[in-house]
């Protein structure tokens, strides 16, 4: 938890990022479809470095970063796939789908790996709900609509920067490591 708090701003960071990207994805209209793969691509590869920084700074290393670990390798790799094939395709909208998902479940697991139940955990866990959330509906709308596949993606990247962005600073003023159910 030391390790979290002292790297606060690297979540803060994330979340800055993750709206960036979100507000870019809602409203510049005019981003083509190549652009905007090349965009994510550049979002999910800083994010995933950020995870990764995360979890080499855990208070004992990898070992106990290792979801941020795996989360941060899958963005990554996500976003060089991005790069390499900049358009969307069945396979990359098949891959982002995957990537909400699987990154959910592990922001999951860091969540509940933190000490205890605090508003830090809850922004944490929900942003990983909100990942879950926009790999099903990917999933489950195969034949949307470009537009809507971009509105989706950016509406879901400014929700969950804003959940990591209130983390982060719940973090950095102390509030975060505070038990939910103690006295106050």
């Amino acid at each position: 938890m030391d390790a979290l708090i002292r790297s606060w701003w690297l979540l803060a960071l994330r979340g800055v990022l993750a709206l960036v990207f979100g507000l870019a994805a809602i409203f510049h209209t005019r981003i083509t479809l190549g652009e905007f793969v090349l965009l994510f691509g550049l979002y999910v590869v800083l994010d995933g470095l950020g995870s990764i920084v995360s979890a080499m700074r855990a208070d004992d290393g990898a070992l106990a970063g290792w979801p941020l670990l795996l989360e941060g390798g899958v963005s990554v790799a996500l976003g060089v796939i991005a790069w390499v094939s900049p358009r969307i395709s069945p396979t990359l909208l098949f891959l982002i789908a995957t990537w909400g998902i699987i990154t959910g479940i592990l922001e999951i697991v860091a969540a509940v790996k933190l000490p205890q139940p605090s508003t830090t955990q809850w922004c944490l866990a929900l942003s990983g709900v909100s990942s879950v959330l926009i790999g099903m509906l990917l999933l489950g709308l195969p034949a949307a609509g470009v537009a809507s596949i971009i509105r989706l993606l950016g509406l879901y990247a400014f929700v969950f920067g804003g959940l990591i962005l209130a983390a982060a600073f719940r973090l950095r003023t102390g509030r975060g490591t505070v038990p939910l159910l103690a006295p106050r």
